[in-house]
């Protein structure tokens, strides 16, 4: 998926799980950009290579069990986070990453799920890289959670995005 609807759901999830606290928006939003980062390896390698490089190792389960570990260490030595148990915030990161991957999985491309164990696409190929009907729902819940100063509509606006976009893909 592009980088705005991972973007969404990790601010999605992070307004779920952190209600009261904008922070986990913004935390959901930029661990959900984290796993695309190895198309910085654009520069060193030639594009026929990098077929097999992106969405390969970033975007396996034991990467993303691994990750989830060390970045919840590592939130929970920051200021918005250091309140929260270590335990919230592993599942916190795991399932932003997690989300992440299985939408890639959704895609045409998918991803080496199963990396470095077997170097096999997993995809589905039932929705579009990029997917306005997934993607509005989403954002137009985060940014209407964000807007509202009313918690429980707030919550509402979210929960609704996430249900409109989640029965979308199932529905897929």
């Amino acid at each position: 998926m592009d980088s705005i609807t991972q973007a969404a759901l990790g601010a999605a999830i992070g307004k779920a799980i952190f209600r009261k606290e904008n922070n986990g928006t913004i935390a959901g939003a930029a661990i959900a950009t984290i796993p695309d980062l190895d198309v910085i390896l654009y520069f060193f390698f030639e594009p026929y290579d990098m077929l097999s490089i992106h969405r390969g190792l970033s975007h396996s389960l034991l990467f993303c069990f691994v990750f989830s570990i060390v970045m919840g260490l590592v939130l929970k030595r920051t200021k918005w986070f250091q309140s929260h148990s270590l335990p919230l915030l592993f599942a916190f990161v795991g399932l932003v990453y997690f989300t992440h991957i299985l939408l890639d999985v959704f895609t045409t491309y998918g991803t080496q799920l199963w990396l470095p164990f077997s170097n096999e696409r997993v995809g589905f190929d039932s929705i579009n890289v990029v997917d306005p009907i997934y993607t509005i729902p989403l954002l137009f819940g985060v940014i209407l959670s964000i807007i509202f100063i009313q918690k429980n509509r707030q919550i509402a606006f979210n929960h609704r995005g996430l249900i409109i976009s989640s029965a979308y893909l199932v529905f897929t």
